[in-house]
């Protein structure tokens, strides 16, 4: 990808984006909890020509029509968010930090095949602390609540 795409997708993401951790209860995963990564981009709908410009750029993701008038073009995973947070990080001014706090938690879950609960406890806490960066709505998820399911299958010690 040239640079200068790169350096736009950044300046989109800086400024119509979002980058979204969160915990997602799944009952199919070792831990009862999913760390979902998303990467969004918005325009109102006559603007989803530029997210479909976007999504020939990244090649990944998929863009929907939401009901209140906005179009959203999504990255979903920890491989491909990675990927797309290391192609912009050196071009990302007004969330740097995101960026970089993002790629550091995503990084250590992709490098540990298999966490010990505690291990994947601090990742939840981390997950939490992050989402204090973003100006969002309140998670519906927190760490209580795997330390909660962990406790109840008796992974954790008792405090």
């Amino acid at each position: 990808m040239e640079e200068t795409t790169r350096a736009y997708i950044a300046g989109f993401l800086d400024g119509d984006g979002s980058i979204v951790l969160q915990l997602k209860p799944r009952r199919d995963y070792r831990y009862g909890f999913q760390i979902r990564a998303v990467i969004s981009f918005y325009q109102k709908h006559r603007g989803r020509w530029v997210l479909e410009w976007l999504r020939s750029q990244i090649g990944r993701g998929r863009i929907r029509e939401r009901p209140d008038g906005i179009a959203q073009y999504d990255i979903e995973g920890i491989e491909r968010v990675i990927w797309l947070l290391e192609l912009v990080q050196p071009y990302v001014v007004a969330k740097r930090e995101q960026v970089e706090q993002a790629l550091t938690l995503l990084s250590d879950i992709r490098n540990k095949e298999a966490p010990s609960p505690e291990e994947f406890l601090e990742w939840a806490r981390r997950v939490e602390s992050y989402q204090a960066l973003n100006y969002s709505k309140r998670s519906r998820y927190k760490a209580e609540d795997v330390e909660r399911f962990l406790s109840s299958k008796g992974w954790l010690p008792p405090p």
